[in-house]
């Protein structure tokens, strides 16, 4: 579970804007729901703002587990990853951290953004220690990120499913190509 982060607000372009959680919160339950997840269900995520917390809550919802894998500490996490003012990301964060197991990638483990890329390698190998052919569902517009270890690198980790079977990709924009 991934994918971007809700845009920060003056974004351009814009790529995740806070109007279309509703509408990408629906999708992500949809498929959900498709895949029967709940009790037995344990879902991996990194725990930013946008798409990490949406599937985490949707995954909590409906019974699963879930495993938050943490890039940095909780509080760093949260400043870098989580927080915009004027909207309920932290809360939310911290709503899905209190029920959640929850683990940190170990300090000094990589400099700057660098902890991004390495928490992808770790969840994905998470997820293919829980089942050969993992599931995904991730929002993203296609694109490479604006830095290492974004949603294009996590979904090259997963391994491409051109039949979306294993990996659901919801655009942000669902009038884009």
């Amino acid at each position: 579970m991934g994918g971007h982060l809700v845009d920060r607000p003056g974004r351009v372009p814009p790529r995740f804007p806070q109007h279309r959680v509703e509408a990408v919160t629906a999708a992500m339950g949809e498929v959900l729901d498709a895949w029967e997840v709940g009790p037995g269900t344990t879902v991996i995520c990194g725990g930013a703002r946008g798409a990490d917390l949406i599937g985490a809550g949707l995954a909590l919802e409906r019974g699963a587990a879930v495993r938050l894998c943490l890039a940095l500490p909780p509080a760093e996490f949260a400043r870098r990853s989580v927080d915009l003012p004027g909207t309920g990301w932290h809360a939310r964060f911290e709503e899905v951290r209190a029920r959640a197991e929850v683990e940190v990638l170990p300090t000094g483990a990589a400099v700057g953004d660098e902890v991004f890329v390495l928490v992808n390698a770790w969840m994905a190998e998470e997820a293919y220690a829980l089942d050969e052919r993992p599931r995904a569902v991730v929002v993203w517009d296609g694109k490479t990120g604006d830095g290492p270890g974004g949603t294009a690198d996590l979904v090259a980790l997963l391994g491409r499913d051109d039949a979306g079977a294993r990996i659901r990709i919801i655009h942000p924009d669902p009038t884009a190509p």
